[in-house]
């Protein structure tokens, strides 16, 4: 998996200046450059060098002067529409002459602006400060997803220039992506990630993307997950209906446009958010119904915590369970290979004024006091005490999980709604204890 940048989980806007004067380009780069981290800028001296840069360093902001030997602003402009490297999202124009039919041709050219010279660096950096805040507005994911896991993708193409094109566009918008570089490939990273969206080429070798679309929707555990098809930019139409018939969510063409590209994965994820949110509150309800079922139904106190803790682990996706009873000074676990908690020093840790409501901690590895108590393997931990009808705390329910921030702060309300029901169903059976004994 690749991660985002590990700043600021966006990128800097990449500038490319050209200009055949050397000085000015230079100049130019110099000065956007001082706008700070959230920009970088490169300048070349030709058309021909400009391409040469763009094989590294795609930009996303490209000014070009319009009259240079051998390829002129608006030849390189429309050849780095079709770079392998990733088009601009913006391009500037600068030209000494307005001459008749330019803004015609340069709108063909998908030039976004002219500019007549003479041209100060300090309207190019006002410019570039106006896009960069354009920018910043355009790509909510990084700040949205600072507090939690962003969004992670799959892209499945078999080309490598189109994985790193489409890997620099997640990138900057903060997402994690996964590459498969063919139909199996994207099947296996599919079932092993449950990625939140996938980009799949039709082309690919073994399995091509129709035939992973098509298992995709067959599988329960995939069928949910939105599908963006990757497409050349002539296809046939009865391809797109073969495609939505399958299950695909949308369709983007090659070259990409990252603004489109990325405002469709946007709309797509929200989608799946608002539909994952449904999902979850009807699981978390079904887990509540169940819950009680078991509790309330006859039999041993000892095999209903047993059932409810297996019910809790399973549908949280847990790693491991615990039930701690710190009156009894006993624990129930699940999966009972799951290794056991030393009672005292959890009992004197949980029941901390600052902990004594519940606690959801995305890393515990990070955590100095939750790094001591639990083993090296445990990052995501999500616990609720249970009380008794004083509202005494006497013990708690604590799950842990491998992977960083797997329990969100919306599964403790849920989990909290099963301590009281736990904790009801042990207080009954300990009343119903004693009514034995005296009768006894």
């Amino acid at each position: 998996m690749k991660p985002a940048s590990p700043e600021s989980g966006v990128h800097p806007m990449r500038v490319l200046i050209v200009d055949d004067h050397p000085n000015t380009a230079t100049m130019l780069a110099r000065a956007v450059a001082q706008l700070g981290k959230q920009v970088e800028a490169r300048s070349a001296t030709s058309g021909r060098e400009a391409l040469k840069v763009a094989d590294d360093f795609a930009a996303d902001l490209l000014i070009t002067d319009m009259i240079m030997p051998e390829m002129n602003g608006l030849e390189l402009a429309e050849k780095l529409q079709n770079h392998p490297g990733g088009r601009p999202a913006h391009v500037i124009l600068i030209t000494a002459y307005d001459v008749p039919g330019l803004k015609e041709t340069a709108r063909r050219a998908k030039v976004d602006e002219i500019l007549l010279k003479p041209v100060r660096p300090e309207r190019i950096c006002q410019i570039v400060e106006n896009l960069l805040g354009e920018w910043n507005r355009s790509r909510p994911a990084a700040a949205q997803q600072a507090a939690g896991r962003p969004h992670r993708i799959l892209v499945a193409d078999d080309r490598p220039d189109n994985v790193t094109l489409l890997s620099r566009y997640l990138e900057n918008e903060g997402y994690e992506y996964i590459a498969a570089a063919d139909g199996v490939e994207a099947l296996e990273q599919a079932r092993r990630s449950h990625p939140d969206l996938v980009l799949l080429d039709v082309n690919m070798p073994k399995k091509d993307g129709f035939a992973v679309l098509e298992e995709m929707r067959a599988d329960a555990d995939l069928r949910h997950i939105p599908v963006i098809i990757l497409t050349a930019a002539r296809i046939d139409p009865s391809d797109v209906q073969a495609g939505f018939h399958l299950g695909a969510d949308d369709y983007v063409t090659k070259p990409f446009d990252r603004r489109e590209l990325m405002a469709r994965i946007r709309t797509k994820l929200r989608v799946k958010e608002s539909s994952d949110h449904l999902l979850r509150q009807n699981r978390e309800l079904s887990m509540l119904l169940e819950a009680t079922g078991i509790l309330t139904a006859p039999g041993p106190i000892e095999t209903h915590l047993d059932n409810v803790l297996s019910l809790v682990v399973q549908r949280l996706g847990a790693g491991a369970g615990y039930f701690l009873d710190f009156q009894n000074n006993s624990q129930r676990v699940f999966p009972a290979s799951a290794e056991r908690l030393d009672l005292a020093q959890f009992k004197d840790f949980l029941e901390k004024d600052n902990r004594s409501n519940g606690e959801c901690i995305d890393n515990a590895q990070e955590d100095e006091a939750w790094q001591t108590r639990v083993g090296r393997d445990v990052r995501s931990t999500l616990y609720v005490p249970l009380r008794d009808r004083h509202n005494r705390s006497f013990g708690a329910i604590l799950l842990f999980h491998p992977a960083i921030a797997h329990f969100k702060p919306e599964h403790s309300p849920i989990l909290q709604a099963i301590a009281n029901q736990v904790s009801v169903a042990i207080e009954n059976a300990q009343w119903r204890s004693a009514q034995r004994a005296e009768r006894a």
